[in-house]
């Protein structure tokens, strides 16, 4: 538990499910106000904020489109509204075309670069300014595939190289202001996501056949590490990425 977290103003997007909907629990369970982002499944989302409720934290669903500029818009009115500031954004919604890179299309970059990748300069654009002075956390999401090629991730892979070297350049711009820019890599996780990936199914039995700890990322792992990076004890960790994969890169 981080009791410095305690009455932070929290922004998870893509938190109806996954990766986010375990970081927005993680973070309410040491007393933050979260902001439950979601972009389709509002039922899902409302679910969410009924779990925070139940912790005793406070939470509001809002919808939003990450790679929209005008849908992150209405969404950043809704929490200037609701909430007036915010302190750490969680940047973890993504959304891309997996398949072949040959096959790929104009239109399919566009969407797959705007939500995976663009989204991060969206996001710290508007909420940078919504921080407090000298205390602020934004972090983003990303996966293996964005330094190795995985069967089928085609321009997501791109979009999360890009995301990556985007996440250090926020690092060394925002540091002077006090707001921690970094990254979690995250391993191979049975997720919906993950399994719109042609093969997911075989590269989830291999996954768990040669990680060391014996089996795959669950959200939960990920979501302690994010809480750790928010927290005062990250204060000199600076535009870095956390492996959590259960030593699987390390392998030859």
């Amino acid at each position: 538990m981080y009791s410095e977290l305690n009455g932070k103003n929290v922004l998870v997007t893509g938190a109806a499910r996954g990766f986010g909907r375990a970081i927005a629990l993680r973070l309410a369970s040491d007393g933050a106000t979260i902001v439950v982002n979601f972009r389709r499944s509002k039922s899902d989302a409302q679910e969410v904020v009924e779990e925070i409720e139940r912790l005793g934290a406070k939470a509001i669903a809002l919808r939003g489109d990450v790679g929209d500029d005008d849908s992150l818009d209405r969404m950043f009115e809704g929490i200037k509204s609701e909430l007036g500031s915010l302190d750490i954004v969680v940047s973890n919604a993504a959304f891309g075309v997996p398949g072949s890179v040959l096959d790929s299309t104009k239109r399919y970059w566009d969407i797959t670069m705007s939500a995976s990748a663009r989204s991060l300069v969206s996001l710290a654009q508007r909420a940078v300014p919504l921080m407090p002075e000298k205390w602020g956390r934004l972090i983003s999401i990303t996966s293996e595939g964005g330094t190795r090629v995985l069967d089928g991730y085609g321009l997501v892979g791109a979009a999360k190289g890009a995301l990556e070297s985007l996440t250090r350049s926020l690092a060394v711009e925002l540091a002077p202001r006090g707001i921690l820019v970094n990254g979690i890599m995250a391993g191979v996780a049975d997720t919906k996501s993950f399994r719109s990936i042609p093969g997911a199914e075989a590269m989830l039995q291999k996954a768990i056949d040669r990680t060391p700890v014996g089996r795959v990322v669950e959200p939960k792992d990920v979501a302690d590490v994010v809480a750790f990076l928010c927290s005062d004890e990250a204060r000199m960790i600076c535009g870095q990425f956390i492996v959590v994969d259960g030593g699987l890169s390390i392998l030859i």
